[in-house]
């Protein structure tokens, strides 16, 4: 084996490695709802995962599909290979690192202050934040060509359309998770929360969504309200409410929403407002930031409901990881 290819094996165990730590990272900040050190992880991951395709495609293990299907049939088997530290090795990463470092052990996000929009080029795997260059200086690749993570899509890219589609099915996924449930059952809580306290959560946060969304609409760049309060730790009241009358008030609050949002012109979603998080943000970031939280909690309370029905069944909780269920804080 000549030294070039001992390097690039060593390299294809380095950044898979990296890749998959970074990536794993990025999901449990996703989770924290820590957004932008999400994004220096999700970034930090595609270096890796760039560099690791190179070094399979220097390795000759890449083909057309109907030889790497053979490949995948006859099983790729490495060998072990000391690969050194495959994290924080550059000292863009290792500055990015310490500054969300610092702001966590003051327990919050990065602030738009403290982090630009991140770049990756789609060539060599260079990291840039700030405004990217117009072409890689190590490569010579477009900036078209890079992997950008910025703020304004750090909740996602769902368009207007979809946004919409998505909110609209929220009343009717509640009145499914929590059909045929007893009172005692709904004010239970399993994992920190009962579905009543969730349901008024929700209405809480659509509150909190529709004011920025107005602000937005309605003012020039205005500076939007946190998500302090209400948190979930603010919900207990509502598990001395009726789930009725819950989710009618969910639906009225949801259809006030609705009602701000159909019909808006492109231009108009894309009217921006300024987050203390993410910096200068239109309103589709909103959007899709309503959308995830919604996600988030829904799928928390179907496993509740799920949990719920195994206890009282006789079967005994149902106890899954907790990488499984997201984990749902507050600072939005």
């Amino acid at each position: 084996m000549s030294i070039d290819q001992d390097e690039n094996r060593r390299l294809l165990c380095s950044m898979s490695l990296g890749y998959t730590a970074y990536h794993v990272w990025a999901l449990r900040a996703r989770r924290e709802r820590r957004y932008n050190i999400a994004r220096i992880f999700e970034a930090s991951s595609a270096v890796k995962r760039v560099r690791s395709e190179l070094a399979l495609q220097s390795l000759g293990e890449v083909g057309a599909t109907t030889e790497n299907i053979a490949r995948a049939l006859a099983g790729l088997e490495p060998n072990a290979i000391a690969t050194g530290p495959v994290t924080g090795t550059t000292p863009l990463s290792r500055d990015l690192m310490s500054r969300a470092a610092h702001a966590l052990s003051e327990g919050r996000d990065l602030t738009a202050k403290e982090i630009g929009d991140l770049a990756v080029c789609g060539s060599c795997g260079n990291l840039f934040e700030g405004p990217p260059p117009s072409v890689c200086p190590s490569c010579g690749t477009v900036r078209e060509g890079f992997i950008l993570f910025r703020a304004a899509e750090s909740m996602g890219t769902l368009g207007p359309y979809s946004i919409v589609r998505k909110i609209e099915q929220t009343p009717a996924t509640l009145r499914a998770i929590v059909e045929d449930l007893s009172d005692d059952q709904l004010q239970r809580r399993l994992g920190g929360h009962s579905l009543k306290e969730l349901v008024g959560h929700l209405i809480d946060m659509d509150v909190v969504f529709r004011e920025r969304a107005w602000l937005i609409l309605e003012t020039q760049s205005p500076r939007l309200p946190s998500g302090h309060p209400p948190t979930l730790g603010s919900a207990a009241a509502y598990n001395n409410k009726k789930i009725g009358d819950l989710l009618d008030g969910f639906q009225n609050s949801r259809q006030q929403t609705l009602g701000l949002l159909r019909g808006l012109t492109p231009a108009a979603w894309h009217r921006t407002g300024y987050h203390e998080i993410f910096g200068t943000i239109p309103l589709t970031h909103q959007g899709n930031w309503v959308v995830d939280h919604e996600r988030g909690h829904l799928i928390e309370m179907a496993q509740i409901r799920h949990n719920l029905l195994q206890e009282d069944n006789g079967l005994g909780p149902l106890t899954l990881p907790s990488s499984l269920i997201p984990e749902i804080l507050e600072g939005e």
